[in-house]
C-alpha cells in the first residue's frame, strides 16, 4: 500500500481567485451578449472572447498542478473519481434540467451537441484532469525533475496533436466528436497544458516578466493578432489555408491576451487581498465560480430591447449596461447556491462541497 498524497500545507493564491472571479464575469457578460446580440457580437465581446475561455482553462491547469502526488493507479482513480463528482455530475444534472425546462429538448439532442447547449466546459475540463492523470501515471517517476520533464515533453506533444485534430474534426464533424465535445477539447487543451507548465516552473514563469520588453511585446502581438484576425474573419469561406491561419492566430492571441491578464492581477495583486472590497468580492466569486456556471443560465435576461441602446459600438454604454446585467446574474446565482448550500446533501452533489 502506498501514500498517495504526501500531506503538505496548501494556501490559497488570492490574486488566482480573484481572477477567477474576474473571468467568471467575462463567461456570463458574454452569454448575456449571445442572447441580446445573436450572432453578431459587439467588438468589445470580441476582445474578451479571444481570451476568457483560454485563461479559465490556463488557471484551470495552473491551480491543477501539484508536485507532491505519487501516481499509482489507486491515485488515479481517486483523483478522477473526485472530478467526476465534481464536475460531470453535477453539470449533467443542471445541463438536462436546463435542456428540458428551458430548452424543451430531449437528452439525446443534448448529448449530440457539441457544446451541449453551454454545458459543454465542466465536461471538456474533467475529460482534460482524466487526459492529465493518466498521462501521469504512464510518466510518473519517483525523480521529480524526471518526472516533471517527461510531463512537460508529452505536455507540450499532445497539445499539438489535439489542436490539429479540432482543426481536422471541425471540417469533418462526427457524432463521437460532438458527443465527448472534441472539438473545444483540442482547441483548448493547450492553455490547460500552458497553465500546468507554467505553474511547475513558476519561478522562472514570474522572471520572465521582469523583462522590460516583455509586457510590451506580447501586448503588441495581441493588438497585431486581434487586428489581422478582424481583416481574415470575413474571408473564412475562402479556403482550408485561410481558415487554418485564422485558427492559428486566433489561438496564438489567446496566449498571448491570457498572460496580459495574468501579469496585470500578479502585478496588482495588492488590490485584490481580501481585505479589499474589489479583492474580497472577486475572491468569492472565484471560489464560486462552478455554482455560478452551472446556475447562470437560468438567469440569463431576454431583452431585445437593450441591442438598440447599445448598438453603435458604444464601448462605455455596453460596459456599464451587460457588466451590470452581469453583475446581478452572478448576484442571484449565488443567493440560490447558498440556498441549495444550506443543506448539505446537495452541497456535496451538487457542488462538490466536502463534508
Amino acid at each position: 500500500m502506498s501514500t498517495i498524497v504526501k500531506q503538505t500545507a496548501t494556501k490559497r493564491i488570492e490574486y488566482i481567485d480573484a481572477l477567477r472571479g474576474f473571468t467568471m464575469i467575462l463567461v456570463v457578460f458574454s452569454h448575456i451578449e449571445g442572447i441580446l446580440f445573436k450572432d453578431s457580437y459587439s467588438l468589445v465581446n470580441q476582445v474578451f472572447m479571444s481570451f476568457r475561455m483560454p485563461l479559465f482553462f490556463f488557471i484551470s491547469g495552473f491551480i491543477s498542478y501539484k508536485a507532491n502526488i505519487a501516481w499509482t493507479k489507486q491515485a488515479w482513480w481517486t483523483m478522477s473519481k473526485k472530478k467526476l463528482m465534481i464536475q460531470l455530475l453535477p453539470t449533467l444534472f443542471f445541463g438536462l434540467i436546463y435542456t428540458y425546462a428551458y430548452m424543451h429538448v430531449d437528452f439525446t439532442t443534448f448529448m449530440l451537441a457539441e457544446l451541449k447547449l453551454g454545458y459543454w466546459f465542466t465536461i471538456v475540463l474533467f475529460e482534460m484532469f482524466v487526459i492529465l492523470y493518466t498521462l501521469n501515471l504512464l510518466l510518473y517517476n519517483s525523480d521529480s525533475k524526471t518526472f516533471q520533464k517527461r510531463q512537460m515533453i508529452s505536455l507540450i506533444l499532445l497539445s499539438i496533436i489535439f489542436l490539429g485534430a479540432s482543426v481536422i474534426l471541425r471540417k469533418f464533424p462526427n457524432n463521437l466528436g460532438t458527443i465527448f465535445s472534441l472539438v473545444p477539447l483540442g482547441k483548448y487543451f493547450p492553455y490547460f497544458s500552458f497553465g500546468i507548465i507554467c505553474s511547475m516552473n513558476k519561478e522562472r514563469f514570474h522572471k520572465v516578466f521582469q523583462n522590460k520588453w516583455f509586457t510590451f511585446i506580447i501586448i503588441s502581438l495581441f493588438c497585431i493578432g486581434f487586428c489581422l484576425c478582424q481583416q481574415i474573419s470575413p474571408k473564412l469561406g475562402g479556403g482550408n489555408v485561410i481558415f487554418a491561419l485564422y485558427y492559428s492566430i486566433f489561438t496564438f492571441i489567446g496566449f498571448m491576451g491570457l498572460l496580459i491578464v495574468y501579469n496585470f492581477f500578479r502585478v496588482y495583486q495588492n488590490s485584490f487581498v481580501s481585505t479589499k472590497k474589489v479583492g474580497k468580492a472577486l475572491q468569492y466569486i472565484g471560489k464560486r465560480t462552478l455554482d455560478i456556471y452551472l446556475i447562470h443560465y437560468f438567469f440569463i435576461p431576454y431583452l431585445p430591447q437593450i441591442r438598440t441602446i447599445i448598438s453603435g459600438n458604444n464601448v462605455v454604454l455596453e460596459l456599464v449596461i451587460v457588466g451590470g446585467f452581469s453583475l446581478i446574474v452572478i448576484a442571484v446565482c449565488l443567493i440560490v447556491s447558498n440556498i441549495l448550500r444550506t443543506s448539505p446533501i446537495l452541497a456535496k452533489y451538487l457542488f462538490g462541497a466536502k463534508e
